[in-house]
């Protein structure tokens, strides 16, 4: 799948999150022109976050892990459903962003072969894809993906996202509970 980032494109989300929480304001009335990192600005963490990128387009995973590795976070990556299941058991992951159609084990392969293992259970798992998602809806919720994002990626969506299951300042942790209802309470 050639997947292609343009900004500002779309908006939205699989709809119910696998986790229920009682946030505050919803994640789709929420953006952010804070987007880019200012020069010479680095982000305040006392841990760096981990996220690994599953994507089989060059293009993307190449957007990707530069706009997450510019926000300060430690960008892993995988490039097929297989090799993402042993990154993920292999190394400590703070979230995945997860392409839906990767080759040797789709994304909801991954989900469900995550989901079965005790220790990632609750490891935040967002699908991304170019696909109509109401064609998946039910099967990312079952499988027990947390988010969705439609491809092209819009980046304030992303960075709602990642502000929601992996703050990088640490007034975002405290912060966080109450920033993100999930879209079930919209």
């Amino acid at each position: 799948m050639d997947s292609r980032f343009y900004y500002p494109t779309n908006t939205g989300s699989l709809g119910e999150p696998r986790r229920t929480s009682s946030f505050g304001s919803s994640i789709e009335h929420r953006t952010s022109a804070r987007f880019a990192a200012k020069p010479g600005e680095t982000p305040t963490t006392s841990v760096k976050r981990t996220i690994l990128v599953v994507e089989d387009d060059d293009n993307s995973l190449f957007v990707l892990k530069n706009i997450l590795r510019t926000k300060g976070y430690c960008v892993l990556e995988a490039w097929d459903g297989k090799q993402a299941v042993r990154v993920a058991e292999t190394q400590k992951l703070d979230l995945i962003l997860l392409d839906l159609q990767i080759p040797r084990l789709n994304g909801l392969g991954v989900t469900r072969r995550l989901r079965e293992n005790a220790t990632l259970a609750s490891l935040p798992i967002v699908i991304m894809t170019g696909c109509d998602p109401e064609k998946y809806r039910a099967s990312a919720i079952a499988a027990g993906c947390d988010d969705f994002l439609l491809k092209p990626i819009d980046f304030d969506r992303l960075e709602a996202v990642l502000d929601c299951f992996v703050p990088i300042c640490a007034a975002s942790v405290i912060e966080r509970s109450h920033e993100y209802p999930g879209p079930d309470h919209q």
